[in-house]
């Protein structure tokens, strides 16, 4: 198998497969008990503790079941799944914690700087999930910029596909 399509299919199907069910279950109101946002003044409403419990275990599940069928060679691919969805979600709170400071609320964006916002939006989780899949695996650097890159565009044409089919609020 292709290095780089292996360490897609560890790093970001597990990730596209996850955040899709998420926001299956944010739209369909489960997990009401989680809802709570994890620091209201500091990160806003949509960063619950439902996302801090759900994405962690379901990524490491997917990652697991993912591992099964395709005989990958990976020696906790559950552990690993928690742990790339785990800084999936820790990833998002600097931005949110921005975003918060200068007045954004959440699912807006600012005026001014409306491009700079949607950049980070669509790589600060991309950042956090490649830098710690790096350190964990010890990928070469040209691998880590591609799955940077890759992970980044991905998230960019999911959030896209999301919004139009009514999952996701805004872009």
């Amino acid at each position: 198998m292709n290095e780089l399509f292996t360490h897609l299919l560890i790093v970001l199907v597990p990730l596209i497969i996850t955040s899709t069910f998420h926001m299956v279950v944010v739209k369909k109101k489960c997990l009401t008990v989680l809802e709570t946002p994890i620091w209201l003044e500091g990160f806003g409403e949509n960063k619950t503790w439902r996302a801090m419990f759900f994405v962690p275990l379901t990524n490491g599940l997917c990652l697991w079941l993912i591992s099964l069928v395709c005989d990958l060679p990976l020696a906790y691919p559950f552990l690993l799944g928690c742990t790339l969805g785990l800084s999936y979600l820790l990833f998002e709170l600097p931005n949110s914690f921005l975003k918060r400071k200068v007045g954004i609320k959440p699912g807006s964006h600012h005026h001014k700087h409306k491009y700079l916002f949607y950049l980070l939006d669509k790589t600060e989780s991309a950042f956090g999930v490649t830098l710690i899949y790096f350190i964990i695996t010890g990928i070469t650097l040209k691998m880590t910029l591609a799955l940077f890159l890759i992970n980044s565009l991905t998230h960019g044409v999911i959030a896209f596909l999301l919004l139009k089919l009514k999952l996701k609020s805004s872009f």
